[in-house]
């Protein structure tokens, strides 16, 4: 049976879950976010699901800090899986410093002369590192002298950030974990292998792997956000695989493309061949820019939860 397109229509004082679900009417990218939009509904309803948040790329940088964080007040997540560069640009903000609107029309040689380093169109100051070298050695000198994994690690360092705004405050202060794979391919990870020669405090990343799966297997079904892809979208395919809980639910939010084999371009459906996903799972890959399609996504289902 033909389903014809409605067409998207427009009216005054339109919510953005009304506008979302006007785009399942469409095609395109736009009927993709709408099937997002009822996937992450879906998951968000079901209390025997894990629920997963991964950031890959500049999210933080780009604008979603409060986003991130107000989905995850929201109750929308049960765990987070970040890259460690997101989780040094969270902690910036944290300790005062902020991130700039820029240019990519702009002399690069010149914005070095200036301690200015570039994020595409985001400049973001190199004193601000230096800042963060101060405030994290202040803080780890207050930390257990032990080995932990990183999740325990950053479960403490968000409790010693003031900051509201903060993704690592707010999962602290919801006791929602926090898992850096790459915590080491980071300026927070370099201070901390720095800071570890001298002294008995460790961050052990492989006793992450052991803490996920035993998250993993105390509940029924497991689905998932994925934002960009990277390594927290692979650590959390390997770990569901592992764990014999492939994800029920997996929105995919990426604009890389499948055909060159990388994994952040790959779709849930080849991700059913390795056992990763369900085979009768909800699934879609949004082929969009995130600083896009977050914001609209996380507006329509928070709002749908305070109704």
């Amino acid at each position: 049976m033909l389903n014809p397109i409605e067409h998207i229509k427009i009216k005054p004082k339109m919510t953005v879950s009304m506008l979302l679900k006007e785009f399942g009417n469409g095609s395109f990218t736009a009927r993709r976010l709408y099937e997002a939009y009822q996937i992450l509904s879906l998951m968000s309803k079901d209390r025997g699901c894990l629920k997963f948040l991964t950031i890959a790329g500049a999210a933080v940088p780009g604008g979603l800090r409060l986003t991130i964080s107000t989905m995850i007040r929201a109750g929308l997540f049960d765990a987070v899986i970040s890259t460690g560069a997101n989780l040094t640009h969270d902690l910036l903000e944290a300790f005062g410093e902020r991130h700039f609107k820029g240019s990519v029309y702009v002399d690069d040689g010149e914005l070095a002369r200036m301690g200015l380093s570039r994020i595409y169109d985001v400049y973001v100051k190199t004193e601000s590192f230096l800042l963060l070298e101060g405030k994290l050695k202040d803080i780890l000198e207050t930390l257990p002298r032990r080995i932990m994994s990183s999740r325990e690690f950053l479960s403490l360092l968000g409790r010693c950030i003031s900051d509201e705004r903060s993704i690592l405050k707010v999962c602290s202060a919801m006791n929602i974990p926090v898992f850096c794979p790459t915590l080491n391919d980071s300026i927070l990870g370099l201070h901390i292998s720095l800071y570890s020669r001298s002294s008995e405090f460790k961050v052990d990343l492989f006793r992450d792997q052991v803490e996920l799966l035993d998250l993993i297997w105390g509940f029924e079904r497991t689905g998932a956000l994925v934002l960009g892809g990277g390594v927290p979208k692979n650590y959390l395919n390997q770990a569901v695989m592992t764990a014999g809980k492939p994800l029920t639910y997996v929105v995919n939010v990426s604009t890389d493309r499948p055909e060159y084999g990388g994994l952040s371009g790959a779709t849930p459906d080849e991700a059913i061949s390795w056992g990763k996903v369900k085979p009768e799972s909800y699934r879609v890959a949004v082929p969009c820019d995130f600083t896009v399609a977050l914001p609209v996504l996380a507006a329509a289902l928070v709002e749908d939860r305070e109704v």
